[in-house]
């Protein structure tokens, strides 16, 4: 029995209308729905097989998705430590 029943259609909804808080909710979402599908499906079945397949797929799309994000945070940070050095160099030469 399956008691967190999920599936693309359901996850594509949540994306369109902005539900998912984080990136992490997502792939919490994505991955529940391999965990579903092992759990319903015999070992021996091509859905099960079917969903190892895609699930490696997923898994490195998503490293990818990762480093970018923790990329984008980086130079995101950088530009913010940027400007907090520039405003104090600022405030202590008196310009603005």
């Amino acid at each position: 029995v399956i008691k967190h029943p999920i599936d693309l259609f359901t996850i594509n909804l949540k994306l369109k209308n902005n539900q998912y808080k984080s990136l992490k909710e997502f792939g919490k979402d994505v991955r529940l729905i391999f965990r579903n599908c092992y759990t319903y499906n015999n070992v021996e079945s091509e859905i099960y097989h079917s969903g190892e397949v895609l699930e490696s797929v997923f898994n490195k799309k998503w490293a990818k998705r990762i480093i970018q994000v923790n990329k984008q945070k980086g130079l995101d940070l950088k530009r913010a430590r940027d400007d907090a050095d520039d405003t104090d160099e600022n405030s202590s030469t008196g310009k603005s």
